[in-house]
């Protein structure tokens, strides 16, 4: 698939097969993360974290839950997780590097037909410290993003998004 035509593809999957992705499958997606731009090269600032464990993936759906107050299943069924961490995470940098990460993993999943959707809202409202430990992160990382993914149950349709363009 060309560059052009995977980005255009691209949309979030919400709701996903039961089986696991292929071996194979992941690591082009991990290495589609691992060649991400990164500020001032700090790739050793950045951590990617999968999980396919299904009784962290119940624990982590659960204190979703707990903090929304309703059985939302966040990550739609993804088989798998990849959560990209960033160290003292404090400034935009930090942020805009984890961004380029995941825009990089969800365009070659796309590219290789693994459905994907950008998760952020469960790294905001699981306790930090508590997804720290969850996914056994170094000492001052920080879960920002993660990536479900798995094989779509269901067509995807592209979307086309009018986004307004200035010349100047």
């Amino acid at each position: 698939m060309e560059t052009l035509e995977a980005i255009k593809k691209r949309v979030s999957t919400r709701k996903f097969l039961k089986k696991q992705i292929k071996e194979k499958d992941l690591k082009i997606i991990l290495e589609a993360g691992k060649q991400a731009p990164v500020a001032y090269n700090k790739y050793s600032d950045l951590l990617i974290t999968v999980v396919q464990n299904k009784e962290l993936l119940n624990e982590i759906d659960r204190l979703c839950d707990e903090y929304y107050g309703a059985d939302t299943m966040v990550f739609f069924n993804a088989p798998t997780l990849i959560f990209v961490s960033s160290k003292n995470a404090k400034y935009d940098q930090e942020y805009e590097n984890v961004a380029c990460i995941m825009e990089n993993m969800a365009l070659a999943a796309t590219d290789i037909n693994v459905g994907n959707v950008y998760l952020k809202g469960m790294t905001l409202h699981i306790e930090e410290k508590t997804l720290s430990n969850l996914l056994n992160l170094p000492e001052d990382f920080r879960a920002i993003a993660a990536l479900g993914v798995g094989y779509a149950d269901g067509e995807l349709k592209p979307k086309v998004h009018d986004l307004k363009i200035e010349r100047l």
